[in-house]
């Protein structure tokens, strides 16, 4: 009997001692990646009990702007310092001398601090390029100089380039997620005992990035300096609600882009970019009418118009501006003369003022698009509005509903980023493009991982007669004769809008949506650029904005062409 039970429970020990070796062999050889239901890595477990890390960088991808500066995550020079220091001799008053502060402030620093530290945090600066160097050259063990990605919002063009709130939340940031999310963390790490003490003597390892191809850059079509100076306008001018689009009439690529008011980084989520919403552009929409009308053969453009006359019959116009030819209702936007060539148009052709505004680029999206590695219909403007001519219920056949649209009223709405576009066709001589936001995506090593061609529109474009024309027309709207005077003497071709606005019960409100659209100079085209003030009573920052505007910008192309001929300038 004695003997049975002393074989049961070698047995049994026996068993147990083989569950404890095949647990073991489960959590050290087995199952050390996916232990569990939770699915644990241990070893990853195990080394977080016994390392201390620093993020040098969080993975994500940046933006770039045109030059190939980075404008998001950019990397700064700085200095880690590692708790471990404050159980060694730290020749402090070098360290003092380098950067300019009190010996007992570093003492402090080190001897509280639990976890690695930079440098630039406690200083509340960034280092200088010589802090910098002294460091590195210095290399003092427990000191280590890196290269840290600052993460955060960017400092401009917050609607442009957009915010990251885990994952890309708004602007290029978010229609990039795909390409820019975050693969690897980049680390440095050091061992420690259950002190805090070094395990494996002063080694510092580095931890992540490794890979040649990633992350990647986003080049932009974004040019600093002028985006600096439009949000330095925009501000100065006290505009409120609106902004502006500036475009390089060649390319078409955007330059600067700035919507107000300004981004509320604590609620990316009522984020909205007034230059890709669409608005009633008012006058400026006479620009598609002339166009329909110079090709139309039931309009005679040399007829005179009485401008003393409303688009309602028996309504009093708000300005009596007498007897008018053709170009000089265009120059001075008499309401009358469009409203008028519109209805003798659409009795003949119902659609004819979509087809112009088609020609002009009006009628669809314009931000690029296309297929792109693996994303079909890839938009760079992912939250580009819609525009329209005729509501839901289109009255082609009303004379006042065909007069109120052709001056840019009613159901007309039109983005800000369209009618830039618009003008850069018609100072192109009726080419039309897709506007870019960005031209490539740039693998780390700075290798080419996708490029964004220019995409040329070559179907129902407007003939060069016509869009030479139109450039006559449009030149005479910033002169002594037309609605731009406040312009005159910049070499701008363009056209002004005042578009009323209405509220929810449809009674019109003091206040209006004030645009000029154009490009320049308009004997040698380069830029395109709306500037909108959205509702507001006053017509001033629009016009302070783009004189200013345009001012700085043949400012820049003097500069530049003085290095041209003077490198040493």
């Amino acid at each position: 009997m004695e003997a049975k039970r002393t074989k049961v429970i070698a047995v049994c020990l026996i068993f147990l001692f083989g569950l404890l070796l095949y647990r073991l062999a489960t959590i050290q050889l087995i199952s050390t990646e996916r232990f569990g239901k939770e699915n644990v890595n241990l070893l990853e477990a195990s080394v977080e009990q016994r390392t201390q890390s620093v993020l040098l960088h969080n993975g994500r991808g940046s933006l770039l702007d045109r030059h190939g500066v980075p404008v998001t995550n950019p990397a700064t020079s700085d200095v880690v310092f590692f708790p471990f220091l404050k159980d060694m001799d730290v020749p402090l008053e070098e360290v003092a001398t380098i950067i300019d502060e009190p010996s007992w402030k570093i003492e402090q620093w080190i001897r509280v601090s639990e976890e690695p530290f930079y440098l630039s945090d406690r200083l509340e600066r960034s280092l200088t390029d010589e802090e910098f160097k002294t460091f590195q050259e210095w290399n003092y063990p427990g000191m280590v100089s890196v290269g840290r990605a600052t993460p955060g919002d960017p400092d401009i063009a917050s609607h442009f380039l957009g915010v990251v709130r885990g994952k890309g939340a708004s602007g290029l940031e978010e229609t990039f997620e795909e390409f820019l999310a975050a693969k690897d963390e980049e680390k440095l790490l050091y061992h420690v005992d259950g002190k805090g003490d070094p395990l494996f003597g002063l080694k510092v390892n580095y931890l992540g990035l490794q890979d040649p191809y990633y992350p990647v850059s986003v080049k932009t079509t974004l040019d600093l300096d002028l985006q600096k100076k439009a949000e330095e306008l925009i501000d100065a001018s006290g505009m409120k609600e609106g902004g502006l689009v500036l475009l390089d009439v060649e390319s078409r690529d955007v330059l600067a882009l700035v919507s107000r008011p300004d981004m509320n980084p604590k609620d990316p989520n009522k984020y909205e970019n007034k230059m890709l919403t669409s608005y009633s552009p008012g006058s400026v929409f006479k620009t598609v009418v002339a166009a329909a009308a110079i090709e139309n053969p039931n309009v005679n453009t040399r007829e005179t118009f009485n401008c003393d006359l409303g688009i309602n019959e028996g309504e009093e116009p708000t300005r009596s501006l007498g007897v008018l030819t053709f170009e000089e209702s265009f120059a001075q936007s008499c309401n009358y003369t469009f409203a008028k060539i519109a209805n003798e148009m659409m009795a003949h052709d119902e659609d004819v003022l979509e087809n112009y505004a088609a020609k002009l680029g009006l009628t669809e999206q314009v931000g690029w698009r296309g297929d792109v590695f693996r994303l079909k219909g890839f938009k760079q403007f992912g939250r580009e509005d819609r525009n329209q001519i005729w509501g839901p219920d289109p009255q082609k056949t009303v004379p006042l509903a065909v007069s109120q649209t052709a001056i840019g009223q009613l159901d007309v709405q039109i983005t800000p980023l369209s009618m830039a576009n618009m003008m850069a066709t018609i100072a192109a001589k009726g080419v039309k493009k897709e506007v870019r936001g960005a031209t490539e995506i740039l693998y780390r090593n700075g290798s080419e991982f996708i490029r964004f061609p220019e995409h040329i529109d070559t179907d129902n474009r407007l003939s060069s007669y016509s869009s030479l024309k139109l450039q006559e027309l449009l030149q005479k709207v910033p002169t002594s004769e037309g609605t731009a005077s406040t312009l005159q003497g910049l070499k701008i071709a363009g056209k002004s809008g005042t578009a009323e606005v209405e509220n929810a019960d449809g009674v019109k409100e003091n206040q209006s949506h004030h645009w000029f659209a154009g490009y320049f100079p308009y004997d040698t085209p380069k830029y395109a650029m709306v500037v909108v003030t959205l509702n507001s009573a006053q017509s001033g920052p629009t016009y302070s904005v783009y004189k200013d505007m345009v001012s700085y910008l043949y400012q820049q192309e003097d500069i530049k062409e003085l290095k041209r001929r003077d490198p040493a300038f």
